[in-house]
């Protein structure tokens, strides 16, 4: 049998795949919402749909950056298409949205390479031959700092000015990097998954490492007690111990400069200061029966005060002759981050949420029924939440029962979200979220991804 880890891994594949691969529904969902639950009524019926068709004029690479208008998603004739490779991923932008980085791949040589554009100059500004498989911060002289395991999991800096990047801290061969952010000018906070002690009784366990670029990259390694992660032992096993598993979230607080650790199997939130390595568990009340495993999924609002949780529930169903493993979406809860309180809690299906610069909030819930034999899946549709009381504003049903939603990324106030989906192909719906209207919607063959904060699109055009 196959390891927890890769039945796990081959699980995620199959749902994406499966979900990339079905066919097309109507242009666009209806969208349905408590009566008066805002004015006007919001329009989705007749949203103009732009085609984006590939590019012939800018080189062989498929994929360019487009500087768009952030409504209609309309390209501005005065900025001429930037090449991207024939695969872009992993894109992250500065915090003065003057540069962005991300990777690209090239089909006929199947190299990777990391590139940098300066968004102010409309420009390439540099690139590197190696992969950034994990970017995880660019700074405003353009310095793109990454993660890669071309050599091993290695952290890297590449100079805006140079060709080539220096090693910052070689990592332990083991870490599984799930991600990483910045937590002071000098201090970097990388956390994810490793093989468990010896004797633990566990596969997998977290990990929270802090690099300190004053100590030559030093790394330090912070204990997190308790938090379960991989696969839950079960009363009795069989085929279906893969499928059974605890998967916490990791949320960063760039208000508090704290790592928030929602552990899977239990209502408790570590807390992690990366800086002085201190570790406080919060439990909270309320706390349901996991006993086959959950997967969380949490936002933090953008003044750091509240911790949105969503969950997905797995469920076993097992008899004489078959087994069943359901997953659900057991919906979203509000953690006040400075009592750990449980504010107020929604059971709508969702099971993954997004939170705008603003507050506002966008959630969507997915299901699935496996064994040996069959699998199958079903949507519950897009959601504007009010992140006040978790109510829903509008609710956007599924056009197939396998659309899945995400990512989502907004613009840089907060007021428009660029929803990402798939229905045939990809498409992309910008959503106005004081009204919940559908703006527009532009749909492309293979690649279709909105930078929201910066107004550049990623299309193979």
């Amino acid at each position: 049998m196959a390891s927890s880890h890769s039945r796990v891994t081959f699980v995620a594949i199959v749902l994406i795949a499966v979900a990339c691969t079905n066919d097309a529904g109507s242009p666009a969902p209806e969208a349905t919402a408590p009566p008066e639950a805002f004015a006007p009524t919001p329009t989705i019926g007749g949203v103009p749909t732009t085609t984006l068709t590939p590019a012939t004029t800018v080189d062989s690479e498929r994929v360019v950056l487009q500087r768009v208008d952030p409504v209609s998603l309309q390209t501005r004739a005065s900025f001429e298409p930037i090449p991207m490779g024939d695969f872009m991923w992993g894109s992250k932008v500065s915090s003065d949205g003057r540069y962005l980085a991300a990777t690209v791949n090239q089909d006929e040589t199947g190299s990777s390479e990391l590139r940098l554009v300066d968004l102010q100059s409309w420009a390439p500004r540099a690139s590197w031959p190696e992969s950034g498989d994990l970017i995880v911060h660019v700074d405003e002289s353009g310095n793109v700092y990454y993660i890669s395991y071309q050599s091993g999991p290695e952290f890297r800096i590449a100079w805006a000015g140079g060709t080539k990047s220096s090693l910052v801290a070689s990592l332990p061969l083991h870490y599984s990097v799930w991600g990483a952010e910045r937590a002071t000018d000098r201090d970097f906070v990388l956390f994810g998954t490793k093989p468990a002690e010896p004797g633990s009784g566990n596969p997998e366990q977290v990990f929270v490492t802090t690099i300190d670029l004053d100590n030559a990259g030093g790394l330090t390694e912070i204990p997190v007690p308790g938090v379960n992660i991989g696969t839950v032992d079960p009363v009795s096993q069989g085929p279906w111990t893969p499928y059974l598993y605890n998967s916490p979230s990791f949320t960063w607080d760039p208000v508090g400069s704290r790592l928030l650790v929602a552990h899977a199997d239990e209502d408790v939130v570590s807390e992690v200061d990366p800086v002085s390595g201190e570790v406080v568990e919060h439990p909270m009340a309320g706390t349901v029966d996991l006993e086959w495993g959950s997967r969380r999924f949490s936002a933090v609002s953008p003044d750091g005060r509240f911790l949105y949780m969503a969950t997905t529930a797995v469920e076993l169903i097992e008899d004489d002759d078959d087994w069943t493993v359901r997953t659900s979406p057991a919906g979203v809860k509000t953690i006040d981050t400075t009592t750990w309180e449980m504010v107020v809690r929604s059971d709508e299906p969702i099971s993954t949420i997004w939170v705008s610069p603003n507050g506002g909030m966008l959630g969507s819930g997915y299901s699935t029924e496996e064994s040996e034999t069959v699998y199958l899946e079903e949507s519950t549709g897009l959601y504007l939440l009010d992140a006040s009381d978790l109510s829903v504003r509008v609710h956007y049903p599924p056009e197939t029962p396998s659309q899945f939603w995400g990512p989502v990324s907004f613009t840089e106030s907060g007021s428009i979200a660029y929803a990402s989906t798939w229905v045939d192909s990809p498409r992309l719906h910008v959503i106005e979220l004081a009204t919940g209207e559908f703006l527009s919607t532009a749909e492309a063959t293979e690649t279709l991804e909105m930078i929201g904060p910066v107004g550049v699109l990623a299309t193979n055009r």
